[in-house]
């Protein structure tokens, strides 16, 4: 199992070469100072119970966690993918694309520029790649039981029931 985190931009700019395709898990890291604001139409957040790290001299909370067939792939998805129409009717938009839309306040068809904006000067993707499909989905499981990710919504046991039903009201209220 190899463990990685890095930048959003330095992922694009070398085409996500540095991601192995093997299965895995992942972490979104976002900074601490962008934090209050993005949560800020969820109500009332338990900040304290999210895990924080410093990164390259800054602090920032994990807010999302993952699982991956290949980490390459969910990478390009989760950060290069297009908000067209076709995406955001069928539900193929990544999850965390459709929650950032909807937590930046902006319907997901017209979102792209502004979450490729907010996760390139706000967020750390850290990825660990495990030796079957199975480790990682054991892993996922345990992680959302245990641990405070106020992004997921299926399988966050850790996360209040009404915190994660006023996320899917807001990603239903700007799936548009």
């Amino acid at each position: 199992m190899k463990k990685m985190i890095e930048s959003v931009e330095t992922l694009k700019k070398d085409k996500f070469a540095s991601v192995e395709t093997r299965p895995g898990v992942y972490t979104w890291w976002f900074r601490s100072s962008s934090v209050n604001r993005l949560l800020a139409p969820l109500g009332t957040i338990e900040t304290k119970r999210i895990q924080r790290q410093v990164i390259d001299g800054e602090e920032y909370c994990a807010l999302y966690f993952g699982i991956a067939k290949s980490c390459r792939q969910r990478a390009r998805w989760h950060m290069s993918q297009h908000h067209s129409d076709s995406s955001v009717r069928s539900g193929y938009l990544s999850t965390l694309r459709q929650t950032l839309s909807a937590l930046l306040g902006k319907d997901m068809t017209k979102a792209e520029k502004a979450v490729n904006d907010f996760i390139g000067k706000n967020c750390y993707w850290q990825w660990e790649t495990m030796g079957s499909r199975k480790e990682a989905e054991d892993r996922e499981q345990h992680e959302l039981r245990t641990n405070y990710y106020p992004l997921n919504i299926q399988g966050n046991k850790a996360v209040p029931p009404s915190i994660i039903a006023k996320l899917s009201d807001l990603r239903q209220r700007h799936k548009k």
